[in-house]
């Protein structure tokens, strides 16, 4: 003998409306348990990006040192520049005196060569 199923009971109306709403609020809840989810990574994100801003201010206030200390460097070595610029110029003057002096040493030994020869008897 085969066996029959027993014929399904129509629902009502308002087990309809129970399963309906049933539905709706499971979905409800796994689509607030995913938000609750995506909030947690976001919050994780904003976290982990405010540590990258500290680090990168510190970065920044590094980078800002190291150019301070640049600054630095170059006002000495422009007042190296200018002291050199003083030498330079002190030694040029200095070379200008010796060589006057050079000239005039070289008048005297010329004209006492002069003299000497006119002196000589024996030319």
């Amino acid at each position: 003998m085969v066996k029959k199923k027993p014929a399904k009971k129509t629902r009502t109306i308002d087990q309809r409306f129970t399963t309906v709403e049933r539905l709706l609020r499971t979905g409800f809840q796994r689509t607030d348990a995913r938000f609750q989810q995506i909030d947690r990574g976001l919050a994780r994100n904003d976290r982990r990006i405010e540590q990258i801003d500290r680090r990168l201010a510190q970065i920044d206030r590094r980078f800002e040192q190291i150019d301070g200390r640049f600054v630095q460097i170059d006002r000495r070595f422009d007042v190296v520049d200018l002291n050199f610029r003083v030498l330079r110029k002190e030694m040029n003057e200095r070379f200008a005196g010796v060589e006057d002096r050079i000239d005039r040493l070289a008048t005297h030994v010329d004209g006492f060569m002069k003299l000497h020869e006119t002196l000589d008897p024996s030319t």
